[in-house]
């Protein structure tokens, strides 16, 4: 055993270094993976300091202690972010989005005294650690290590619930082809979410009902939290594709002839601008399904995206060479095609009620813009249908 468990300690970091390393090289044009690759080298950080532990090789090398410990307080915010980007193919950093650091920030500038302390001050702390046999009991500022363990995993269970949370409103989508097109990644999110719960409720019950911890071996609290990062990274490697970065397949509804420059180079950052709005325009259309407010307009789209409508009509007219109105009337055709062949119920529907339900406004509307489209009549496609 006396080997045994450096070896595991060290084999968990270069589990978690490789992954973490694969998905940031691997999709460098990704936030949202940056957010997840960093979440893995942090946590690969971690297992590395613990080997350094239970190996006594801290001894020789002091400044490496707790210099893990500031770093996992940005493992909730880090798998928030990522699954926040990934759910809405949003690839935007936001200003607000630094106040998810704080805590690591001041818990950074709470331990740093301690690292700017000579060697020998840091031996004679392990060596005190290790003669008590007591990890949480050292406190080398406002608190131990204890209550920042109990505030670590707290704040990991309320980002867990938001989690949760936009997995929710991303799953009340009714556009069922959407769903079923980005299976992978709702199971993937789901997976992430459901493991995290559990490690951290029953990790936090266990730390804060039970008494006597263990110093180096493996507690039941170390337990949990192994058997959450070996499921995840179990999951990816079984799911290579995960390592590549899947992102949300979107299904466009595309005029016959049209043909979509997805391969195109970004020449420019204003193109760059236009393909991730279009990214986000195409995640609240088929998320949200905003087209089926008869009443939804460009003004509407500009502040649930919050981009300008001029951007909105440029990035449209990039992409599809088509304005906004009838970008728009295509979702809706195409919502009526997917459930007049999909849902038996639609059948009994009348043209009008067809349209209704698709957001159109007026049956004039509804069969100018499905003869265009379409290139007949509802009348026509419906009867061959």
């Amino acid at each position: 055993m006396t080997h045994l468990l450096p070896a595991f300690y060290f084999g968990l970091f270069l589990v978690g270094l490789l992954i973490g390393l694969a998905l940031i090289l691997r999709n460098r044009h990704s936030l949202a993976y940056t957010y997840f690759g960093i979440y893995n080298l942090i946590t690969a950080w971690g297992f590395f300091v613990s080997f350094m532990l239970v190996s006594g090789l801290i001894m020789q090398f002091p400044s490496f202690f707790r210099t893990a410990a500031p770093l996992h307080y940005l493992w909730g915010p880090l798998c928030y972010l990522f699954v926040r980007n990934l759910l809405s193919s949003n690839n935007r950093f936001y200003k607000t989005d630094i106040l998810h650091f704080l805590p690591f920030m001041l818990h950074f500038v709470e331990l740093l005294p301690f690292y700017l302390t000579a060697r020998e001050y840091k031996i004679q702390v392990l060596s005190g650690m290790f003669s008590s046999g007591d990890r949480f009991g050292i406190s080398e500022g406002l608190l131990s290590s204890y209550w920042h363990s109990i505030l670590k995993f707290s704040q990991m269970l309320i980002y867990n619930i938001l989690q949760w949370r936009l997995l929710y409103l991303f799953n009340t989508t009714q556009n069922k082809l959407f769903k079923e097109n980005n299976r992978l990644i709702i199971n993937w999110v789901t997976f992430v979410n459901f493991t995290g719960t559990v490690m951290i409720l029953s990790a936090q019950w266990h730390r804060i009902m039970m008494s006597g911890p263990v110093l180096f071996g493996i507690g039941i609290t170390d337990i949990l939290f192994y058997m959450y990062y070996l499921g995840i990274w179990y999951y990816m490697l079984v799911k290579t594709e995960l390592l590549s970065g899947i992102k949300l397949n979107h299904v466009v509804p595309v005029h016959d002839g049209l043909v979509l420059d997805d391969s195109s180079t970004l020449i420019s950052k204003r193109v760059q601008g236009y393909e991730e709005l279009i990214i986000k325009m195409e995640t609240q259309m088929q998320v949200h399904q905003s087209f089926l407010d008869e009443n939804f307009n460009i003004a509407l789209l500009a502040k649930q995206i919050y981009s300008p409508e001029y951007k909105i009509s440029k990035a449209i007219k990039f992409k599809y060479g088509i304005h906004f109105p009838e970008y728009i009337n295509r979702y809706r055709i195409d919502y009526i095609d997917y459930h007049f062949t999909q849902n038996p119920e639609w059948k009994k529907y009348t043209i009008d009620g067809m349209a209704a339900s698709a957001g159109f406004n007026s049956r004039n509307a509804f069969y100018s813009a499905f003869k265009k489209i379409k290139g007949t009549t509802p009348t026509i496609f419906f009867k061959r249908s």
